[in-house]
């Protein structure tokens, strides 16, 4: 079985989790730009790595034009979001929304933490996340929007790991 770790985040923290798996399991990984259709038809199960940037994944464009080409495989999609683990139906929504039904039901998710460093958002990005935490009535909630903080590590993969290694024992 031939596999690829493919990913598209935007500051930093899926390129992270990306490149950890590709340490532990021996894949190559490549940025979604850099992978081509024909590359694409040369892999069974693809590990896809997408962080989220309110609520949309950064992979859909790349998932609905690649659609032909990796509909069928089996995908380890692991998710990189500010929003905590635990709320699971909210990131699950993140999935729904934005990978058409066929792509998903091949997929196993995986969600992971991600970091948020203020000084490193453009200002687009600053005063989006801004407005949000203005919108928000929670002021806990509003306080956490705008702190910096850093749940990056790489014991977070160990699901990922584990279940590909189980997926390549079942193909044997």
């Amino acid at each position: 079985m031939n596999g690829v770790i493919i990913y598209q985040g935007k500051y930093g923290a899926t390129e992270q989790y990306a490149n950890w798996c590709g340490e532990e399991l021996n894949l190559l990984v490549k940025k979604t730009a850099d992978l081509s259709r024909e590359q694409l038809n040369k892999f069974d199960f693809l590990i896809l790595g997408t962080s989220v940037y309110v609520g949309k994944l950064q992979v859909r464009k790349w998932l609905k034009e690649n659609h032909d080409y990796i509909k069928g495989k089996k995908i380890f999609l692991f998710q990189v979001a500010a929003t905590p683990t635990d709320e699971i139906k909210k990131r699950e929504v993140y999935n729904t929304k934005n990978i058409s039904p066929d792509i998903l039901q091949d997929c196993e998710p995986f969600y992971l933490p991600g970091r948020l460093v203020m000084e490193k958002l453009s200002w687009l990005d600053r005063f989006v996340l801004k407005l949000g935490a203005r919108m928000t009535k929670d002021k806990k909630a509003k306080d956490s929007m705008l702190t910096d903080y850093n749940a990056v590590k790489k014991e977070e993969i160990g699901g990922i790991i584990k279940a590909v290694a189980h997926y390549l024992n079942e193909q044997l």
